[in-house]
């Protein structure tokens, strides 16, 4: 079966060719070799390659930055993807969209379900949902949506390996030379779901091979936590591990605190549970171990 991916440099991609089963053909294009905002590209690509599935895995992701970069930022996660589902529908291949738990306005107290109605509150939420409607709207079971939150891998550029370089032995030096107190301010009033990015290139791996797909999907560790309790989380495993030294303070702060001039959702959990009979998830404190484990050993 051969699987194609736009998108070859992002945190999903990546994992996706760490965890490529033998029996899948994978090929994956950059941005340099198909622009994926001019339709004709897309159209040439999928003649050329052939694919069974299309993998979307190119995305605007940046959320701060989305808020003054709205033109770019519908090109790419709207326009890209209404050009895609054309020409998978004209060709007869099948198409999974990513998408995000950034959908949703976070008013919830219980996990967001597949059968619930989002309402994004920011710029990027709303490019992925204009996307969503995009797929929904082509009535198929040869098209469906994953729906994702708090992607992380020990590599790259991410909730973890941040958090680590702000506890780094290096940064705590650097800090205490210049006078002040190695403290890390993290937001304690938006609740979600890490997810270790492997493990979503692992279901998506599953989902390829199901027949039929069900319109809408979600995947995440399972469990729940503040971006705080998550940060605590990675101090107490990466110094147990001896990743980092046991000097840091952090302190919870509210979103308001944290002045971010995006507005996010403050509880964003996704109940994955129809997602449980393709593969079943192991908890995010589970999945941090592994992940911070790989990392101690320097393996990519």
């Amino acid at each position: 079966m051969r699987i194609l991916t736009f998108g070859q440099t992002g945190q999903l991609a990546k994992a996706l060719k760490r965890t490529q089963p033998g029996y899948f053909e994978l090929i994956q294009l950059t941005h340099q070799q198909v622009n994926i905002t001019q339709p004709q590209l897309i159209n040439e690509a999928l003649a050329r390659y052939q694919p069974d599935i299309i993998i979307n895995c190119a995305a605007y992701t940046d959320v701060e930055r989305a808020e003054s970069n709205a033109t770019q930022v519908m090109q790419t996660n709207v326009d890209a993807v209404r050009f895609m589902a054309k020409a998978a529908r004209q060709y007869g291949i099948r198409f999974i969209q990513l998408s995000t738990d950034y959908v949703f306005d976070g008013l919830s107290s219980l996990p967001y379900t597949v059968h619930q109605t989002p309402s994004a509150i920011n710029v990027y939420g709303q490019s992925k949902l204009l996307a969503e409607n995009i797929i929904l709207q082509q009535q198929s079971s040869q098209f469906c949506i994953v729906r994702t939150s708090w992607l992380y891998h020990h590599s790259g550029k991410n909730f973890v390996t941040t958090m680590l370089k702000l506890m780094s032995q290096a940064h705590h030096s650097a800090m205490l030379t210049q006078g002040l107190i190695s403290n890390i301010n993290v937001v304690n009033d938006q609740t979600g779901s890490p997810t270790m990015v492997d493990d979503l290139a692992h279901f998506l791996w599953k989902l390829c091979l199901q027949k039929q797909w069900l319109p809408i999907y979600h995947w995440s560790d399972a469990g729940m936590c503040t971006w705080y309790e998550f940060a605590k989380e990675i101090q107490s495993q990466a110094e147990a591990l001896g990743l980092i030294p046991a000097t840091i303070t952090l302190t919870p702060v509210t979103s308001e605190q944290y002045n971010s001039r995006v507005k996010r959702p403050t509880f964003s959990v996704l109940d994955t549970s129809r997602s449980q009979s393709i593969l079943k998830s192991k908890t995010w404190q589970q999945q941090l171990a592994q992940c911070l484990y790989a990392r101690s050993l320097n393996k990519d």
